[in-house]
């Protein structure tokens, strides 16, 4: 037969309990302060170690990014200045600007519109949506069509008969 022995429970007096609880405040307390002084103590030290240490503050006089501004076409020649470390070519000419990054140089090449367009295979005339008449694909007049509004021919009878003369 198994035996069973009965403690009593047991309970805390109200003072022991109040005890108890100041007991732990005053724990907490002396925590938290241990902690605070820990962490002030590594913040002077580690304050202490960056003040020994010397920085010097420059101002930054570059400008902020290079720039090509282009003042445009005065008589003839293209205008305009070069600022921060920046190389500017028209065509294969590498442009260089004076002191001041100034520059002026014939705009001969800028003013020529160059056009490269891909004949179709076979055909020798050719027409604009908008005009009346054709050309020959290889003449100066062929030359200005806009090529989004050609129109190809064969033969001159093709570009007659589409009403083109």
């Amino acid at each position: 037969m198994p035996v069973h022995f009965a403690f009593p429970a047991h309970r805390q007096t109200p003072l022991c309990a109040e005890r108890a609880l100041r007991r732990r405040a005053i724990l907490s307390c002396v925590f938290l302060i241990i902690v605070t002084a820990f962490a002030c103590v590594s913040g002077i030290l580690s304050a202490t170690a960056a003040s020994t240490l010397s920085f010097v503050i420059v101002p930054d006089t570059r400008s902020l990014l290079p720039t090509v501004l282009i003042m445009g076409i005065e008589n003839g020649e293209l205008v305009g200045e070069i600022r921060g470390d920046v190389r500017l070519f028209l065509g294969d000419r590498q442009i260089i600007p004076n002191g001041s990054g100034a520059f002026r140089v014939p705009a001969g090449e800028l003013k020529n519109d160059v056009r490269t367009i891909q004949l179709p295979e076979g055909m020798h005339f050719v027409a604009s949506k908008k005009g009346k008449r054709y050309y020959s694909v290889h003449s100066k007049q062929a030359e200005g069509l806009a090529p989004k509004n050609r129109i190809y021919f064969r033969t001159e009878e093709e570009a007659k008969a589409a009403g083109y003369r």
